[in-house]
């Protein structure tokens, strides 16, 4: 990938998949990283492409194109509880989960392979079993480690 990518943590609580994303949009704006545009481009996106994988641990990859990017950002939320995220493959299905990774990628190209390195990342159940149960100061270098190479 052509430019440095910045890896955000958050956890907290959503009512449901819509919730989720605003609390990385929330972090990723208090970051500097987007702009609010952001964050409602990936809620019109999930609405007609749900990005619910279910992975033996299921994730959520909310993500949209380049408007409102001031740097590549991956934003990182790990939830209290499980929240419904209508799935990629199948939108009438969906997963419940805790881990959702959203992605502001600026380059087209850098986009698509980030997100190949993030399908990768997200069918390892130990890299994910860890995103789980590490201290949030503690994820951010796992992600580099596993996705900046």
């Amino acid at each position: 990938m052509s430019s440095k990518n910045i890896y955000l943590v958050t956890e907290g609580s959503a009512k449901n998949w819509e919730e989720a994303i605003r609390l990385c949009g929330k972090c990723m704006q208090e970051n500097g990283s987007v702009k609010n545009q952001f964050t409602e481009d990936c809620i019109t996106r999930e609405k007609e492409y749900p990005t619910g994988l279910p992975a033996t641990v299921p994730v959520a990859i909310p993500h949209s194109k380049a408007h409102g990017i001031n740097e590549n950002c991956i934003c990182f939320l790990r939830l209290n509880q499980p929240v419904r995220f209508y799935r990629m493959d199948d939108s009438e299905e969906y997963v419940d989960t805790r881990l959702v990774f959203n992605l502001a990628i600026q380059q087209a190209d850098d986009h698509l392979e980030f997100l190949q390195k993030l399908m990768q990342l997200v069918l390892n159940e130990a890299i994910l079993s860890k995103c789980l149960e590490l201290p949030l100061d503690e994820i951010p270098a796992l992600l580099e480690e596993n996705l900046d190479k």
